[in-house]
């Protein structure tokens, strides 16, 4: 059983049909050489199709910036609910942040009586490693009318490409509680989004 281990994981270096069918020889080989353990395991075309997931669950954990370290996933789409700023002043947001494998984007309004006040539209690339999520700034354009906590603003807006070395990063701490998703922001502020959609 140990041999047949070692067999597939070499086997799975090799490109894809040659994969398969030497992942397909190796267990009838092994089943002439051991009678006792083609019966204990699942038949070749079963054991075949169980490595070719595990191959492409490897693969793709290797191409997702979100650690398999953590059990957080944060794909999807969430909708923002509060907006909490350090200094005290709680407002009420709306707008929708969505994840993919490893690009964000946000849009996103302070609403008061009045209607919305401000709003930013922000996005990029991101990496997440268990609770540390860190943004890397691509585009963002913000401004709006004062509100408790922010002073008016002129409309901003800033583009870099994707290769762009001076892309700010900007390491934050998350917590996801059933459909919560809080974000601790550097500032100081922390933002809590509900589940809309994966």
């Amino acid at each position: 059983m140990r041999w047949k281990t070692t067999f597939i994981l070499t086997v799975f270096l090799v490109p894809g049909a040659v994969m398969l069918s030497a992942v397909i020889l190796g267990t009838v080989m092994l089943s002439a050489a051991f009678p006792g353990a083609a019966a204990a395991d699942a038949s070749p075309a079963s054991t075949a199709a169980s490595t070719i997931d595990d191959a492409s669950t490897i693969d793709d954990a290797a191409a997702s910036p979100q650690s398999e370290a953590g059990s957080l996933d944060i794909r999807g789409a969430w909708k923002p609910e509060s907006y909490r700023l350090k200094s005290g002043p709680v407002h009420e947001v709306t707008g929708l942040i969505a994840f993919t494998e490893k690009d964000w984007s946000v849009l996103f309004f302070i609403v008061t009586d009045e209607g919305p006040r401000r709003g930013s539209g922000e996005g990029g690339t991101y990496t997440l490693e268990g609770d540390k999520l860190t943004f890397r700034h691509l585009y963002n354009l913000s401004g709006g009318h004062a509100v408790d906590g922010f002073e008016a603003s002129e409309l901003s807006m800033r583009v870099r490409p994707a290769d762009a070395e001076d892309a700010p990063a900007e390491p934050c701490t998350i917590t996801i509680e059933d459909d919560l998703l809080t974000i601790f922001f550097p500032s100081g502020n922390q933002m809590t989004f509900r589940r809309s959609s994966r």
